[in-house]
């Protein structure tokens, strides 16, 4: 009796996690990726990839501009290692193609009836305006977990200063302020600094946020020292190797964990039928002896 409960515990176990498995693979949204960067310098190309682990048909992109869809694009898609994908290739770009854009997935006997939206990518313009300078405020030569602060600085009067990291953008950038000497400038508190990067920023203009200067200069922070703790290089493991999108972590988990659940469900089977095979032995032994006597 106690391994039926112990089966039929299991077994319920796997099924709620196969629902969820499968309620994700149906309702997940697919992913969107501007490839090589969606930093964007003006004349040049950008690829939008958009994939799903799910068998869409069609792939649908959307550019919004202030929450206004201004267009769309539709493109079959293409199988690719169990799911599906589109490459949208946009450019040479300008001005008009900076926005925020998302991609949907669909099928063809269901054109109107698309998935839920792509978290969004915001591609900006790069190179329209004179590119600021960035330097640092202290030694640029740092710890390892200390703090460092980074100033841009421009003669243009820019409205907001970005700053970037090997090309990625950090945070929603700074307000320009005007210094004493009649240049603008924003100063970025990196906090702990935990390995060498290359950093650049760019200005903007608040009514056309998505076009971008010039790049600064690049500038690397070597760091020294040993105040690296164990807990910042588990930290920066996980950064480099896990995916930013954690709903495609989440899903190959939720599989891993089913496989699982189905080995140990075929275990605890073996051992319960081993153990009632012993138990039916040893009772029709009992049973012999008991005759024989």
């Amino acid at each position: 009796i106690m391994c039926s409960v112990i089966v039929i515990i299991w077994v319920g176990f796997l099924l709620f996690i196969l629902t969820i498995s499968l309620f994700l693979g149906i309702y997940r949204k697919p992913f969107l990726l501007a490839l090589p960067t969606s930093l964007v310098k003006a004349g040049e190309k950008v690829t939008l990839e958009c994939h799903s682990e799910i068998m869409f048909e069609t792939f649908i992109l959307t550019s919004h501009r202030k929450k206004i869809i201004k267009t769309s694009f539709k493109l079959s898609a293409e199988s690719h290692l169990g799911g599906s994908h589109g490459n949208f290739s946009i450019g040479p770009v300008t001005p008009d193609h900076a926005g925020t854009y998302t991609c949907y997935g669909s099928y063809n006997r269901t054109p109107y009836e698309w998935s839920k939206s792509s978290d969004p990518v915001d591609i900006k313009i790069t190179g329209l305006y004179k590119k600021p300078s960035l330097s640092a405020l202290i030694d640029p030569v740092v710890m390892s977990g200390e703090n460092m602060t980074l100033s841009c600085v421009s003669d243009i009067h820019f409205d907001m200063f970005h700053l970037t990291r090997e090309g990625v953008t950090l945070g929603q950038g700074l307000p320009a302020v005007q210094s004493h000497n009649g240049t603008f400038q924003s100063n970025f508190l990196l906090g702990l600094v935990v390995q060498g990067r290359t950093y650049r920023c760019y200005g903007s203009f608040k009514n056309s946020s998505h076009a971008w200067s010039s790049p600064s200069d690049p500038m690397c922070l070597p760091v020294t020292g040993k105040k690296f703790s164990y807990i910042s290089q588990i930290c920066v493991l996980l950064y480099s190797y896990f995916p930013s999108d954690n709903h495609k972590l989440l899903y190959i988990l939720i599989r891993l964990l089913a496989f699982m659940m189905i080995v140990l469900l075929i275990l605890v089977h073996s051992w319960c039928y081993a153990k009632r095979n012993k138990y039916q032995e040893e009772a029709s032994e009992y049973h012999l002896r008991s005759v024989k006597n």
